[in-house]
């Protein structure tokens, strides 16, 4: 066992960050990232789910994820027991995790990583990292965050050094940092912050595209079945969502900073209020909630046709009309996928301004000291 252990997530912010050239710590990922190939070397995977999850043949993140559970020796596999056909599964130590509270029934085990930070305070290692893990949503993230945090506390607490890759837990201090207005650099800036990330996640999505119109020229063919072409279609749409969501927050830092730029030259100086990023946000969440639905009709409609395809006999006329309107449904169905990735970066930069003016609203003293703030910044 090394010193330092890195747990990685699958955000792809800060996942990139992490060295895995480094030979100086363990490292513990989550759920199918080994089995489908995504990180090269590991010491733990993490699958806490219940069996009707891991030995699901239908596993939308990676078909095979059940048969390397069976097969794979080499890495252990934390679980919630010991299974007989999981040979490398090691059974989460829960009690003596829980243990480390000294029976307060407040635990905060809300999710994989805080189980796998808990481990690494119980295990006994001087530093621990994360990277790949960002929660940034207030839906299903909201309770993981304030887990995460309490271990990353208890972790500091017993003198463990920690390293979190995100900006997750950066607030204004209390009493100290006013700001509730957001300088004119903050729009330019967060565009340099993320644009470089663009070549790297189009060469993604473009080695995708390939590899899903090969498999969409095989089963043209009839070499293909259902199963065996949904990965490569998973694998485009997620590769398109990375890409859309990054596309997406530069559009809306490009929109702020057009509009802040107008409002300087017709006033001399600018202001977004929180209810400026809220309604936004708003807005574009009425755009997402329409390309959701269009989204889930036109997955609706490639089952069937892919199905209808399939069973078609080789070489009929009928099958290849059928193949050509799954092709018409699969660019569609992609299309919509990258426009809904769009939007869904674009509302969360809006959610990620207003929790900044949250924070600096909650430092100067609340809402109160926001108006008078806002109104010196207005009159200035």
């Amino acid at each position: 066992m090394k010193s330092t252990v890195c747990i990685l997530g699958s955000h792809p912010r800060t996942r990139k960050d992490f060295d895995f050239a480094r030979t100086d710590c363990d490292v513990w990922v989550f759920n199918e990232a080994t089995s489908n190939k995504t990180f090269p070397s590991v010491n733990a995977v993490f699958q806490m789910h219940v069996e009707a999850i891991w030995r699901n043949p239908q596993n939308r993140n990676d078909p095979g994820h059940y048969d390397w559970l069976k097969t794979q020796t080499e890495i252990p596999v934390i679980m919630q027991d010991v299974y007989a056909d999981v040979p490398a599964s090691v059974r989460y130590p829960l009690e003596d995790v829980l243990a480390l509270l000294n029976g307060d029934p407040a635990h905060f085990l809300a999710s994989s990583v805080p189980l796998a930070i808990a481990l690494a305070c119980l295990r006994g290692y001087k530093r621990i990292e994360v990277y790949g893990v960002a929660m940034e949503t207030n839906t299903e993230y909201q309770w993981q965050r304030e887990s995460v945090a309490f271990w990353k506390g208890f972790a500091m607490g017993r003198g463990i050094e920690f390293h979190f890759a995100d900006d997750t837990y950066l607030c204004a201090l209390y009493g100290y940092e006013t700001e509730v207005t957001l300088p004119y650099e903050t729009f330019d800036g967060r565009i340099k912050e993320v644009f470089p990330q663009v070549d790297g996640l189009s060469k993604i999505y473009a080695d995708a595209a390939n590899v899903l119109n090969m498999a969409v020229n095989s089963f043209e063919r009839g070499e293909n079945s259902y199963e065996k072409i949904m990965p490569s279609v998973q694998a485009a749409l997620e590769a398109g969502q990375f890409l859309g969501i990054i596309d997406g927050a530069i559009q809306e830092n490009e929109r702020y900073k057009a509009k802040a730029d107008a409002m300087r030259e017709a006033a001399g100086s600018f202001v977004f209020s929180r209810q400026e990023f809220e309604g936004s946000a708003a807005k574009l969440q009425e755009e997402v909630e329409k390309f959701k639905k269009q989204f889930a009709a036109l997955g609706g409609q490639l089952g069937l046709v892919h199905k209808s395809a399939f069973e078609a006999a080789r070489g009929s006329p009928k099958r290849a009309k059928i193949i050509e309107n799954y092709k018409q449904i699969l660019h569609d169905y992609l299309k919509i996928n990258n426009l809904l990735a769009v939007y869904v970066g674009a509302v969360r930069e809006n959610l990620r301004y207003m929790k900044r003016l949250d924070s600096g609203i909650k430092a100067a003293g609340g809402e109160k000291s926001e108006a008078v703030l806002l109104e010196g910044v207005e009159h200035a």
